[in-house]
């Protein structure tokens, strides 16, 4: 199952790495960062895209959004080609001209705030959907940021979850706090929200672990999980390395950058048909872990 989830984020990063490259422009190592943590959230059946919400408040990483889509089949790969093209769908900046994008971002922070109105008006509803909201670490230092993470704590937005991708690296060189993942627990919780910890944000199995920890608590908080990922990711001289924010490869890079993946690739090869038994499985093994919680749960109480 990991070797299949590894697989397809090789191929997201195979995608990420040439539409950028096709367009000359994007940002391709911050959206390779954030591979894994989405690939786990679309393909291990923790979004349920009927009734649940995602936000890329990190705008910036559209090429993994778009990627992630391709791979689904919701796209054909050959429309990454379009990426920032005019006229095309697949703007530089997620926007509602993407069909499965309801709001527009990129000015920092405002995809966040967006997401805990969604997941306010769900509440109203009574819709059992969650919305998960993607920030970056640089994102953390907007002002707007802290005003919504202190209102959904107020209105204990359960149905709130926000994933950090903590790379250490912004626009411009280290952010303030870098890797130090526990001070940015610190400040959650001080605004009463559940936290949740991925020392290594690119173990497949350690962010599944954690999904289904914050999946499952039953406390009446908003929840956040605080991933330590690398800029670049999969890629070695990407990998932690500055001057390399908003920057396409150049063709030669991109080969070099290509033939390292390759390199990398199991030798398994997955089929669209296969990811989709996939999330059908491992939705309904969610299903039974919920249901055996609720099961537990009402023997305590009873």
């Amino acid at each position: 199952m990991s070797e299949n989830l590894k697989n397809i984020c090789q191929k997201i990063r195979k995608l990420i790495l040439t539409s950028t490259t096709m367009a000359q422009s994007g940002h391709p190592t911050s959206s390779l960062s954030a591979v894994e943590l989405m690939t786990v959230l679309f393909f291990s059946g923790f979004f349920n895209e009927k009734n649940d919400e995602v936000i890329f408040s990190k705008g910036h990483a559209a090429p993994l959004l778009y990627a992630l889509y391709a791979v689904l089949g919701k796209i054909d790969e050959k429309k990454l080609e379009t990426l920032r093209q005019f006229g095309s769908v697949l703007e530089g900046h997620p926007t509602p001209r993407f069909p499965y994008v309801k709001v527009a971002t990129g000015s920092l922070g405002q995809g966040f705030s967006i997401g805990l109105g969604m997941a306010l008006g769900k509440r109203l509803l009574k819709n059992k959907g969650r919305v998960f909201v993607l920030l970056g670490d640089s994102e953390i230092s907007e002002g707007q940021v802290w005003e919504a993470v202190q209102l959904a704590s107020y209105y204990k937005t359960e149905n709130l979850i926000a994933i950090v991708d903590i790379n250490r690296l912004g626009q411009r060189g280290q952010t303030m706090l870098g890797w130090d993942v526990l001070s940015y627990q610190k400040r959650f919780e001080s605004f009463s929200w559940k936290t949740f910890l991925v020392f290594d944000g690119h173990n497949l199995d350690e962010i599944k672990k954690v999904y289904q920890e914050a999946l499952l608590s039953i406390e009446k908080k908003p929840k956040v999980i605080l991933a330590k990922t690398i800029k670049g990711k999969g890629v070695s001289f990407l990998e932690d390395k500055d001057g390399w924010h908003g920057k396409a490869l150049s063709k030669d890079e991109l080969e070099k950058a290509l033939e390292e993946l390759e390199q990398n690739q199991d030798d398994k090869i997955f089929e669209k048909d296969s990811v989709e038994k996939k999330l059908f499985t491992d939705q309904s093994q969610k299903n039974l872990e919920i249901k055996n919680l609720l099961v537990r749960l009402k023997s305590y109480f009873n």
